[in-house]
């Protein structure tokens, strides 16, 4: 199974302490470029917390093969890069 979470989710998973949850439930845990930068980013919150999980689960996304199902997404749903 293949998941792509918004920051949000992150943030939420960081405050209650639970990014763990993803590593016990998932083989691998990956996110998109955007979704790093968007989480990572100073002002945000749990940004420390989530640099350090999310350091080494970045991964190049190429969305050429996927279907969009929701026109109100932003850059981290729709990375537009390479190979995930």
């Amino acid at each position: 199974m293949i998941l792509i979470a918004d920051t949000s989710a992150l943030i939420t998973l960081s405050v209650c302490n639970s990014l763990q949850l993803l590593d016990d439930i998932f083989i691998k845990v990956g996110v998109p470029e955007e979704v790093f930068i968007e989480a990572t980013k100073s002002n945000k919150p749990e940004a420390k917390l989530l640099k350090k999980y999310l350091h080494d689960k970045v991964m190049k996304v190429d969305m050429n093969d996927f279907i969009y199902l929701d026109g109100y997404v932003d850059a981290g749903e729709t990375d537009n890069t390479n190979v995930f």
